[in-house]
């Protein structure tokens, strides 16, 4: 059976200062109720490579445009600081425009026992380094650079920073949340397990205001299949019905999901399925709703 125990998917707070990590009670997470009307996911793209990788691209008041190649979440283009990235791992780099200005990027860097750290940093709009960050430092794992990479969202009207990632951390593997409320601020917040598992996973993220969507390959499915986790307060706090949210709905393969659009009470998500004649970029709309 491809769906785990409930305990597997349940939200986790890790207080590192305090030295403790909380798990929800079997039984409590649920796929019930989740906060978003589903449409049926829809095929966009075909392709007879099973290799290839689709990205789609949301513009206002068109459909979007579905291309075959870099993925959205890649680099912006101004140029990689070379003291970070000597020793980061050059398919981690991703980035993020600030509000009013600026790029926030975060990456992997790695150490000499191969295990890394994540970290993020600000430039500026002149590409002046602003600020650079320890995000997360307890990986325990001698991986090198053979780790996905993390994902990385600023949002438009408060400014937070959004990053998450899939990291083997003392108390277990599984993928991991972390946000920045002022830019100005020394650390991160406390990080927060979204999902214990042993497979590394890739993962997107997005912010519209208080709404934070965190869409992830299921890293307990041996299928292969997309979840997603929300936050209607800003990443604060992760309401019970949308803590685990089934995405994919069919047999096949999926991966490499992406958050096409995340604005006016409506959620885009896409990923790739591959099957033993192909692949395909599917998008799934949502309407978000309050229960």
């Amino acid at each position: 059976m491809d769906r785990p125990d409930a305990v597997d998917f349940c939200m986790a707070f890790r207080l590192r200062r305090l030295g403790v990590g909380v798990l929800c009670v079997i039984g409590a997470c649920t796929w019930d109720a989740p906060p978003v009307d589903w449409q049926p996911p829809t095929p966009l793209a075909t392709s007879v490579d099973s290799a290839s990788r689709f990205t789609a691209r949301w513009t206002s008041g068109a459909t979007p445009q579905v291309v075959i190649g870099t993925p959205a979440d890649a680099q912006l283009g101004s140029p990689r600081p070379a003291l970070e990235f000597s020793t980061s791992c050059p398919n981690s780099w991703v980035e993020a425009s600030a509000a009013g200005g600026g790029v926030w990027s975060a990456w992997w860097q790695i150490r000499p026992d191969s295990s890394a750290r994540l970290m993020a940093h600000f430039r500026d709009s002149l590409g002046a380094t602003r600020r650079t960050m320890t995000v997360d430092s307890v990986d325990v794992a001698p991986l090198g650079c053979a780790r996905p990479a993390p994902a990385i969202a600023v949002d438009p009207v408060n400014g937070y920073v959004h990053i998450g990632y899939y990291m083997v951390a003392p108390e277990g593997p599984g993928l991991f949340y972390v946000h920045l409320m002022d830019p100005k601020a020394s650390a991160f917040e406390p990080p927060v397990a979204m999902v214990y598992g042993e497979k590394p996973v890739r993962v997107a993220i997005a912010s519209a205001h208080d709404t934070v969507a965190v869409v992830y390959e299921d890293p307990n499915s041996e299928a292969g299949r997309i979840a997603m986790s929300m936050s209607f307060t800003a990443g604060h706090l992760w309401e019970q019905t949308a803590r685990l949210i089934r995405v994919s709905t069919s047999s096949q393969h999926a991966s490499t999901p992406q958050v096409v659009k995340l604005s006016g009470g409506e959620l885009w998500l896409g990923w790739k399925e591959a099957s033993q004649s192909g692949s395909a970029f599917l998008l799934r709309r949502a309407r978000i709703v309050s229960r």
